[in-house]
């Protein structure tokens, strides 16, 4: 049975129902057990319990700062068909440090620099669990640890700036579109694989202020989760604790012009993994 292991302002806590029980390990954070030994949050004796949903439990992005956060562009036939973009030939990515990861009930911060084309996208998130290099497909699904939901909040104009006729022209602009401050919520639990399987079948969806704004499924994806680690992992070592954000599906705020502004709330959810809701303030 799958582990659903959360952080919160008292520890790391296992979920169990309506409760989440605060584990007595010395880990401040899931990427810190995960270099240790995941199993340990099964046995640990317990501290305190927590009621899930009380305003007085706070809930932390599960990893605190993942060594790098690896984003995968245009990994959904739905949503490369809403931009009206070819479907890619090989794994689209790029890798940006932890420092935005920020909790599932956390503000997304509109930042100064380019407040107003600010954009969601929901994305399922893969934990590392086991590192790795030139990892094959066949061997990728054993280097997760578990899967959460992720925001991949972009800067649209920041993004567009780096492209040029839809060629990208500066890989570094498209990175720095999607690193500002906050700009990178996840949670709301960190959710071990036994209950899942190689070919994922969990619905996405995205609510803006409660109006659905995408709904697919990740069976959309260009590349499986194995084929994305692969491609990744032969460029770039993959250490316990990386976080690989696998693309959003279509229903994006950029297509509609339908960005983010302040008092909005975005709520992204992945079936059977949980939902972040996060509102939207100015810096």
């Amino acid at each position: 049975m799958s582990l659903r292991l959360y952080r919160t302002q008292y520890g790391l806590a296992r979920g169990e129902g309506d409760e989440l029980l605060v584990l007595d390990l010395p880990h401040p954070d899931a990427g810190s057990l995960l270099k240790d030994d995941i199993g340990l949050a099964r046995t640990a004796p317990v501290r305190r319990r927590l009621p899930l949903q009380a305003e007085e439990t706070r809930l932390l992005p599960p990893v605190g700062t993942p060594g790098k956060v690896v984003l995968v562009g245009l990994n959904y036939r739905d949503h490369a068909a809403e931009v009206g973009l070819a479907l890619p030939t090989s794994v689209m990515f790029g890798s940006i440090g932890g420092d935005m990861v920020v909790g599932p009930h956390s503000s997304i911060i509109l930042p100064a620099e380019a407040p107003d084309h600010v954009d969601y996208e929901a994305e399922l998130a893969v934990v590392i669990g086991k590192p790795g290099k030139d990892i094959p497909a066949s061997q990728a699904w054993s280097h997760v640890a578990g899967l959460t939901v992720a925001n991949d909040v972009s800067a649209r104009d920041v993004q567009l700036a780096a492209m040029t006729g839809g060629v990208l022209v500066d890989p570094s602009g498209i990175l720095r579109s999607k690193s500002f401050p906050a700009f990178k919520p996840m949670g709301p639990a960190l959710v071990t694989i036994e209950d899942f399987t190689q070919s994922l079948s969990l619905r996405v969806t995205t609510r803006l202020n409660s109006e659905l704004r995408q709904d697919s499924n990740t069976q959309n994806m260009v590349f499986s989760v194995p084929e994305i680690i692969a491609a990744v992992s032969a460029s770039t070592p993959l250490e316990a604790g990386d976080v690989i954000l696998t693309g959003t599906p279509s229903g994006v705020g950029f297509v509609s012009s339908t960005y983010l502004r302040p008092g909005d709330v975005v709520e992204a959810e992945i079936e059977g993994i949980g939902r972040l809701r996060n509102n939207v303030v100015s810096a």
